[in-house]
């Protein structure tokens, strides 16, 4: 990642926010929060296969958007009956 031009710093935060994001996002654990950060992480990607990325792999970043637009209707709308958010009754 680092020789395509990643920040260092992006790829740690990625990992961490798609395995233990996803993680908690089917659980439905704080779901609001993880679906913000995972919103925000969708909103570098997007931004670093526009900016950085440019003619070595062109397009690409529909699913980014789509999966942005995703995790913001999670973070807006909550995590619903079926999760243990629900259950703990936050």
């Amino acid at each position: 990642m680092k020789s395509m031009g990643m920040p260092a710093a992006m790829v740690p935060f990625g990992g961490v926010v798609e395995f233990f994001g996803g993680l908690a996002l089917i659980l439905g654990i704080l779901t609001p929060i993880v679906a913000v950060l995972s919103a925000l992480w969708m909103l570098s990607t997007t931004w670093f296969s526009m900016s950085k990325l440019k003619k070595k792999y062109v397009g690409g970043y529909e699913i980014d958007v789509t999966l942005l637009l995703a995790a913001l209707a999670l973070a807006l709308l909550g995590s619903g009956v079926y999760s243990i958010d629900h259950l703990l009754g936050i």
